[in-house]
């Protein structure tokens, strides 16, 4: 480095002697001339230098500032000579072609220059016209799905404070929002917001309406879309509009400081992505829409991987090049009084954009979708307790036209009893569709007797227009009298929410349903006995009346042979305990009750756990024990009370369905009793003779077991032989 300074002090001292003593310039025009010399010499000899380290002819500085500041020499002075080529190129092509000066051809230069410019913008306003007219539909499909709203534009009639039932999730949900509002002073601590949440939970809980809360109360925009909108025909789409959405998100973080983006339906987007999927779908599947392009465009723009703008980094670099590149040096001042005199390092923009996504299929989704600094944080919707009904019941029929009768307490806690299992959107459509059966009555306000139709069309589907004969009637009702009855007695701590004989859209030809008093979380033994036995009661009632069940019974055979194997293979609740005479006859009856619906191969081999339990023969004895006492004791009941199951069937035929406390009072009002120590027990059922091969294999059972006696029998027998 030394010599080149040394060599270009020589050459700017000849250049000034040159340029006063030869050219007859001044001493301040001389002056300038050799430093211009000395300048160009040294840019040149920079030049040099880093196309030898570029070839590897010699070392390069072991200083990274030193490497960084010639190479930033070596660029600035490339481009000048380079121009300068061209600028000797036009001159010397202007004197041999049109006999033009060097102040000629340069007067005429700008003058080309412009037309240049024109041309070049002809082409690329051809160039856009033709790229609107291929890629302009894609564009629009880009923005397809999609709304954009600023604060103040939502007109959702939806408050976060209407999301009812999920208290929890809202307060957890405010707190996040808080922060991307405002939370400077808990970033300047150190913490980082969040990027992405994803609300999980079961359909109707209430996550898009919390989206659509957020969207009327927030300070900053909103962009509101779904999964399946980034879903396209050709390869590619989704990509294109992931990038498009997030460019527009940055648009509007930059105006007013945060922007949200809310994906409903986010499993269309973020599903697991697996082989030739994950990149584009090969083949066909690919070129059509198969792929998941959009997923990792997603994921990387989530990463927050942004730069300043293009026009903030070429000005940034034109003048520290340029800079370098004149050698002025990069500091003035020593110590702590040094200043720079480069542009600094440009910070990279906080565009604060905030992901919500939605959906109730969370097993589905990508594993890097859920990592931290992703969709990290998950915010569970559930379904909403009795109280949370009771709330979520208050909010809608505030909304609603009613009668005043609803409103009572106990109306207003027997509807948050009876809806047991009801999301908050099956809670709106019920008061909607109640509301629908009062005006179609002629009626301004719905009542009780609509809110049960409603209810009733919602669980198992429309009423069919169909009568039922005489037998019928009578049949269906003794049939749902018999799990009313059983609920009753073996279930104290359930309460009855419909009872029906009305032939549904579902298939069914009547309906009892029932739900816990107060709602609990833990089941014991006795409690799953009893399901079993409020599940057997039909067919137990239809025995004690017609000597034999109809095949109306196959769900409840399916439901209570299930639950007793969940006993049985899954928590290891055993048998009854009963007497070993009666043990005997209730596996002789549950073996006749068991369903094989479900038997096909073995867990493992794709079947139920129902089958792997009912392939063990001592669970499947065990099974058929518990179903047979249920049974017993379901009959015994039924025997019991025949007249009183028939009053109460002639009242249920009358009425047709009853709801809630109805189902109570008539119970109540037909005298039932408990069973007896007399009363009767049932016969066993008809067996079947062994099989041939069943035979076959009993005789050989006792064959081995008469040759294979005990050492002490063996023993015993020896001693009186000897004796």
């Amino acid at each position: 480095m030394i010599i080149f300074w040394i060599f270009t002090l020589l050459v700017s001292l000849s250049a000034f002697f040159f340029g006063y003593v030869f050219l007859g310039l001044g001493a301040g025009s001389a002056l300038i001339y050799a430093l211009f010399a000395a300048l160009l010499l040294r840019g040149l000899f920079s030049w040099i230098r880093r196309s030898l380290v570029l070839r590897e002819r010699i070392a390069d500085y072991d200083d990274q500032s030193q490497r960084t500041l010639e190479t930033n020499r070596y660029i600035f002075w490339r481009r000048l000579f380079f121009t300068g080529g061209l600028l000797a190129v036009y001159l010397i092509g202007a004197s041999a072609l049109f006999g033009l000066g060097p102040g000629q051809a340069l007067s005429v230069l700008p003058q080309l220059i412009f037309q240049a410019l024109g041309l070049v913008l002809q082409l690329g306003a051809l160039f856009l016209a033709n790229f609107a007219l291929f890629f302009g539909p894609f564009i629009l499909f880009g923005k397809m799905g999609r709304e954009t709203l600023e604060p103040g534009d939502a007109n959702y009639d939806v408050k976060i404070e209407d999301v009812r039932g999920q208290r929890s999730a809202v307060s957890e949900m405010m707190r996040i929002l808080r922060l991307i509002e405002s939370g400077r002073n808990y970033v300047k601590a150190g913490g980082k917001r969040e990027r992405g949440v994803l609300m999980v939970g079961p359909p109707g809980t209430g996550k898009t309406m919390l989206a659509k809360g957020i969207a009327s109360t927030l300070h900053t925009p909103i962009i509101i879309t779904s999964g399946a909108s980034f879903s396209g025909m050709f390869m590619g789409m989704d990509m294109v509009s992931v990038w498009m959405m997030i460019r527009a998100a940055k648009k509007k973080a930059k105006r007013w400081g945060g922007c949200t983006i809310f994906i409903d339906e986010f499993d269309a987007l973020g599903q697991r992505r697996s082989g030739m999927n994950g990149g584009g779908g090969g083949m066909m599947g690919g070129m059509m829409g198969g792929g998941q392009l959009g997923l990792n465009m997603l994921l990387v723009q989530m990463d927050g991987a942004d730069s300043p703008g293009f026009v903030k980094k070429f000005l940034r670099r034109t003048v520290n090049v340029t800079l370098d590149g004149l050698f002025i040096p990069r500091t003035w001042g020593r110590g702590s009084s040094a200043r720079s005199l480069r542009v600094p390092a440009l910070s990279p923009p906080r565009y604060n954009l905030f992901f919500i996504g939605a959906t109730n299929r969370p097993s589905v989704l990508d594993e890097a979708v859920t990592r931290p600094g992703r969709f990290g944080r998950t915010i569970t919707f559930r379904m909403p307790t009795r109280e949370d009904r009771r709330d979520i019941a208050d909010l809608y029929f505030a909304k609603k036209a009613h009668d005043p009768d609803l409103d009572g307490i106990d109306k207003r806690d027997e509807f948050a009893r009876v809806t047991n299992g009801y999301s908050p959107a099956m809670i709106e459509q019920a008061l909607s569709l109640a509301l629908m059966y009062a005006f179609e009555d002629g009626r301004q306000l719905f009542a009780w007797k609509d809110l049960r139709e409603a209810m009733g069309n919602i669980e198992s589907g429309l009423v069919q227009p169909i009568e039922y004969t005489d037998r019928d009637k009578l049949a269906v009702a003794r049939h749902e009298l018999g799990h009313a009855v059983a609920t009753r007695f073996f279930q104290p701590d359930q309460a009855h929410v419909r009872l029906s004989i009305r032939m549904r859209s579902d298939g069914s030809l009547g309906h009892h349903r029932s739900t816990q008093e107060q709602e609990e979380f833990i089941r014991f033994r006795s409690q799953l006995a009893a399901d079993v036995r409020s599940m057997l009661g039909a067919i137990a009632s239809e025995r004690v009346f017609y000597g034999e069940n109809s095949n109306g019974v196959y769900a409840d055979l399916m439901m209570a042979t299930a639950e007793a194997c969940h006993m049985v293979g899954l928590v290891g609740m055993g048998a009854d305990l009963l007497p070993l005479e009666m043990s005997k006859k209730a596996v002789n009856i549950g073996e006749n009750l068991l369903s094989t619906a479900e038997m096909g191969g073995g867990l493992l081999e794709g079947g139920s756990r129902v089958t792997s339990v009912l392939q063990n023969p001592h669970s499947r004895r065990v099974v058929a024990q518990i179903l047979g006492a249920a049974y017993i004791d379901d009959w015994r009941l039924m025997h019991a009370n025949r007249e009183a199951i028939d009053r109460a069937a002639e009242v249920l035929i009358l009425h047709g369905e009853l709801v809630g406390d109805e189902i109570k009072d008539l119970l109540d009002s037909v005298a039932l009793r408990p069973v007896l120590d007399s009363d009767p027990y049932p016969d066993d059922f008809p067996t079947v003779p062994l099989s041939l091969s069943e035979e076959l294999r009993q005789s050989a059972a006792e064959r081995n077991g008469s040759r294979t006696k005990s050492p002490s029998a063996a023993a015993r027998t020896g001693g009186n032989q000897a004796g």
